[in-house]
């Protein structure tokens, strides 16, 4: 078995992880049950049962990355890690295309984001022996990238030739099966989740407005994001701001974030769950999380269309796709889907489905396999970005009439 070192860059401590936290936590988890030694360091040095814990710091990664064989790390905690730690087999874990999302905070505060998410993500594809991702559609966007860097060539081509050896798709999984009650339709409440700058609230809000009209007693939740100051809340402000300027304070409300361990009762308060976001690069990009947190727990999914999750929402028949930022369309979504209970509850059994087929052990077997045997990539550094493409800017013409005889003539 190997000792595996987890660098989290979210807060663990105070229970309440989101994405990243969630997978980190569940990443702890499937490898402490195959036997192996687990040390997670993290923004507050929260811990998980069983792992030894320490908050993110250069003596920590230094320490800790001497006494581990693998390092398992997601986002700019990277830059730390690539500082600090000993020369061990690294796997960057690429499920959150954090370069994509922060877009949305340029207006917000500057350039300097961009400029350190693209520094950071490029130091990150140098440096790993291995990555994971969440979907092909990331797989593909992340393929380009490492093509890019050199880091897709002929020799870990030549060897390999799908690329599993450096980057593998390892979905977000969920915990095991529950019993699910049934759900709630006499006292017919929607849950939205926590507010991200890239999701539209708004639409969700009025929906809802507009679905009260036939079902009288609909409510509306929302979340506060536990890392508030790690996460820009301008969307959220608008929310609460739209909320009380329209007087809808009686049918939607904000509340806390529930404790990781606790969300199971949270989620049986609800009829379904409802996400509402435009079309962009970051919606072809991201794997909603939240929605497959939500099939876990039985509640039908009302969406915008995404394609991490439109696929998997459709083939369980464990919700509705609205192909619309139409508060009217997505209002008759509702109120057909909370009218018919027939249908609730086969999309009930659809998402049971979805959870006993998508158990973290199986999705993120990839990691496990690595773990069992963790190495540096072979191929790493054989074609350095600034090697093969400044050689080729500054040949003289004869390297490329060779080059054209050897692809017989194509140019």
């Amino acid at each position: 078995m190997s000792r595996i070192l987890l660098l989290c860059p979210e807060p663990l401590g105070h229970g309440q992880p989101a994405g990243v936290g969630i997978r980190f936590l569940e990443f702890a988890r499937a490898l402490l049950a195959e036997g192996h030694s687990v040390t997670i360091l993290s923004a507050d040095g929260g811990t998980v049962e069983g792992c030894a814990a320490a908050a993110i710091s250069p003596a920590a990664i230094r320490d800790a990355s001497r006494a581990s064989d693998v390092a398992v790390l997601q986002g700019h905690v990277a830059n730390e890690f690539v500082a600090h730690a000993a020369p061990i087999p690294l796997v960057v874990d690429l499920y959150d295309p954090y370069i994509v999302e922060n877009l949305h905070y340029f207006d917000e505060r500057g350039e300097q984001v961009f400029v350190h998410d693209h520094a950071t993500l490029l130091r990150s594809l140098r440096q790993g022996d291995f990555f994971l991702c969440a979907s092909e559609a990331q797989r593909f966007f992340y393929l380009g990238m490492l093509i890019s860097l050199g880091r897709l060539n002929p020799v870990a081509y030549r060897d390999d030739r799908n690329a599993g050896n450096l980057l593998a798709v390892a979905p977000f999984g969920v915990p095991p099966p529950r019993e699910i009650p049934p759900r709630r339709l006499d006292e017919a409440a929607l849950l939205f989740g926590g507010i991200y700058d890239w999701y539209e609230p708004l639409v969700a809000i009025e929906a809802v407005a507009i679905a009260r009209k036939r079902i009288s007693g609909l409510t509306l939740s929302f979340n506060r994001h536990p890392n508030a100051l790690l996460t820009p809340q301008s969307k959220a402000a608008e929310a609460e701001r739209h909320v009380r300027e329209k007087g809808y304070d009686s049918f939607v409300t904000f509340e806390q974030w529930t404790p990781y361990e606790e969300r199971a009762a949270f989620f049986d308060r609800f009829a379904a769950s409802i996400l509402t976001f435009p079309r962009s690069i970051e919606t072809d990009l991201a794997l909603r999380t939240r929605i497959l947190d939500y099939l876990w727990a039985g509640l039908p999914v009302i969406t915008s269309p995404g394609r991490g999750t439109d696929e998997i929402i459709l083939r369980h028949r464990a919700g509705v796709v609205v192909d619309s930022n139409d508060p009217a369309e997505f209002a008759k979504a509702i109120v057909d889907l909370l009218t018919d209970r027939d249908r609730v509850a086969a999309m009930v059994a659809g998402a049971a489905t979805f959870a006993s087929e998508n158990q973290w052990a199986r999705t993120v077997a990839p990691l496990l396999d690595f773990c069992r045997n963790p190495r540096i990539d072979p191929a790493k550094h054989s074609f350095p970005t600034d090697g093969p493409s400044a050689a080729i800017a500054n040949a003289p013409s004869s390297l490329f009439d060779k080059i054209r005889r050897r692809l017989g003539g194509r140019t």
